[in-house]
């Protein structure tokens, strides 16, 4: 119990310092964006900030929904439950980097005492989610391939490893169903295998309604940050905005090192980078991000936190 209350004081001081670390750094020269912020708060954009705010809920509705569909497969959970172990994995998220701190917050915060055998159901949904933001990432990056200042060659690069991920996403679909009968004699491997073996009972229904749950989600969160752009009057058309916003989604998704060295700090270089052959304010463009931050990310991450000290996780 103790060795538990110490893991959740440690996971607390890490959250609350990538967030005190996340209003504190350099590259944001923090009064300017902060001045460019207050001017978004009038009366003819309201509507639009209602909108981004009561996304909000659907956004992680849709993830929990997701998480609930496939979860079910290995324990048996609600809509309730999954939605908790949805924010704790966001909360132990920002602490563990690449998608480990999530999976181990939404498998931890289960009360089956099967819990374990949802890692790979949580796998899955992670998977599915990255899936999604690369294909519409890669369709952003051939959109943009003339307008972005990088080398030709490393935009080459970068475009295969892209199809590449795609492909095998394909094959891991299609080949999923081996991993029930994969076997091995290393008893951690063993371990290991039982927890996967999940991932080879669902049909391919089950992986294209968590896709078409994936999808909706991801749509919902590009239209949130569009509409943070459109905030500041950049004169860019939503069409216009869609690539570069995938684009930046996509960056995200790739860089697993974004939780522990600042996501809003890589993500504000990235947009600027992103958003370079525009000539657009870049105070604008940071300030867009530290809004979507706030609005999506701040407010649920805090509910995660606090649902760590609520609930006892059992880790037997």
């Amino acid at each position: 119990m103790k060795l538990l209350k110490t893991g959740k004081v440690l996971v607390t001081v890490l959250i609350l310092s990538y967030i005190y670390n996340t209003f504190n750094q350099d590259q944001y020269q923090f009064s300017s964006v902060a001045h460019t912020m207050s001017g978004v708060f009038s009366q003819s954009n309201i509507f639009k900030i209602g909108i981004m705010i009561l996304l909000v809920p659907v956004n992680w509705a849709l993830e929990s929904l997701k998480w609930m569909y496939l979860a079910r497969t290995a324990v048996n959970i609600n809509f309730r439950e999954a939605f908790r172990s949805t924010l704790t994995g966001l909360a132990l998220g920002v602490a563990v980097p690449a998608q480990i701190g999530d999976t181990i917050g939404r498998v931890a915060s289960l009360k089956s005492s099967r819990r374990l055998t949802s890692i790979g159901a949580a796998l899955v949904s992670n998977g599915i989610q990255f899936y999604v933001a690369i294909a519409a990432g890669f369709a952003g990056l051939l959109f943009m391939h003339d307008q972005l200042t990088l080398n030709h060659e490393w935009l080459y690069i970068l475009q295969y490893f892209l199809v590449f991920l795609l492909i095998l996403g394909v094959l891991t679909g299609i080949f999923r169903k081996k991993l029930i009968h994969f076997n091995t004699r290393r008893k951690w491997s063993r371990n290991l295998s039982t927890y996967l073996k999940v991932i080879g009972e669902y049909s391919a229904y089950d992986l294209l309604l968590a896709l078409l749950l994936g999808s909706f989600r991801y749509i919902i969160f590009l239209l949130q940050f569009i509409l943070s752009l459109s905030l500041f009057s950049l004169g860019l058309s939503f069409e216009t905005l869609i690539a570069p916003t995938a684009l930046l989604l996509l960056a995200k998704t790739l860089i697993p090192a974004l939780n522990t060295i600042g996501d809003l700090g890589i993500r504000g270089i990235i947009i600027l980078w992103v958003f370079e052959s525009y000539h657009l304010p870049d105070e604008s463009l940071i300030a867009a991000t530290l809004i979507i931050w706030i609005i999506n990310i701040l407010g649920p991450l805090m509910a995660g936190l606090i649902m760590i000290w609520k609930y006892n996780w059992k880790f037997n």
